[in-house]
């Protein structure tokens, strides 16, 4: 990188960078088991300074636009365009889409901009099987991701998660399988989580519940009363591994002291099953119910 700055950038070498890039990082993940949390946290702030030079670099060798004059267009007489009808104008937007951006490793499915709303597999395309899951921008949500068998439409496929990537996500509850790669979160405040994962990093969240089933450590920063619990045995599927651990790293708090930004939910606050809803139920689900069942409504 040092040379590449000094002189040309080149595409073809600035790709190759990306490539060792994100295996530089995928080591740094396997290697969470067993570093430190202070050596983690060194190792993420160089990767962000290695990230940064590396983006200069692809801006460097992205090809320049080529100068030239403009005649001014002369004006035109356009036809109108249609008109949207009173049902399309007024109907709120879903995005449920499937996308490629540069801040998400990978396509998915998106699922954004949802307010008071349950949202199952039938939100997902119907010719998914396995996918990202890219969530956003969720207030008083009920997210259920589970197979629903007892009802003859696409809720009762079984749909592979492969990563979750959620950011702005507000008094909602997240009821997610074991998913074969990571869970990273940004920004989710007064929630409850469940889920199983890989790997599970949470960054400036706070005031929410995480059920999970994880066989490394999970790893929270810049949070605040955030309280972990095992997945509910009633949520777990036949012929999945459930591995437990509530040993947190908060990569904010790295004396030895014990973090206050996390605790583990007393057992006399842990939702009870018929708080939760229930798989094969063909009746709409009533969001607000269950939000008020099983949003914590004191902090302990």
């Amino acid at each position: 990188m040092s040379g590449l700055s000094a002189g040309s950038a080149d595409s073809k070498a600035v790709q190759q960078l990306s490539t060792d890039f994100a295996k530089l990082r995928k080591e740094l993940t396997d290697a969470t088991n067993f570093l430190p949390p202070y050596n983690q946290r060194q190792c993420e702030l160089q990767l962000k300074e290695v990230e940064g030079s590396l983006e200069k670099l692809r801006t460097a060798a992205a090809p320049k636009p080529k100068f030239a004059f403009k005649r001014k267009a002369v004006p035109s007489v356009q036809s109108p365009l249609p008109t949207a009808s009173p049902a399309s104008r007024d109907a709120p937007e879903k995005a449920v889409v499937v996308t490629s951006s540069n801040a998400t490793p990978s396509t998915g499915v998106t699922i954004s901009g949802r307010s008071h709303e349950f949202i199952d597999l039938s939100s997902l395309p119907p010719s998914v099987s396995a996918t990202d899951l890219i969530i956003s921008d969720l207030d008083h949500c009920v997210l259920y991701m589970l197979p629903r068998p007892g009802l003859e439409d696409d809720t009762a496929r079984d749909v592979r998660i492969t990563a979750l990537h959620a950011r702005n996500v507000r008094n909602s509850v997240l009821i997610m399988p074991m998913i074969e790669g990571s869970a990273l979160l940004h920004d989710v405040s007064q929630c409850v989580l469940a889920l199983g994962c890989h790997q599970y990093r949470m960054h400036t969240s706070t005031q929410t519940d995480v059920y999970i089933s994880l066989a490394s450590n999970p790893v929270i920063e810049h949070c605040k009363e955030i309280r972990f619990a095992n997945y509910p045995r009633f949520l777990q599927r036949a012929g999945d591994e459930y591995p437990s651990t509530l040993t947190v790293q908060d990569f904010s708090h790295i004396r030895p002291t014990p973090s206050p930004n996390w605790s583990i939910l007393p057992e006399d606050a842990v939702s009870p099953e018929e708080h939760w809803p229930k798989p094969g139920v063909a009746d709409n689900i009533d969001v607000d119910l269950v939000l008020q069942r099983l949003l914590p409504s004191s902090r302990g």
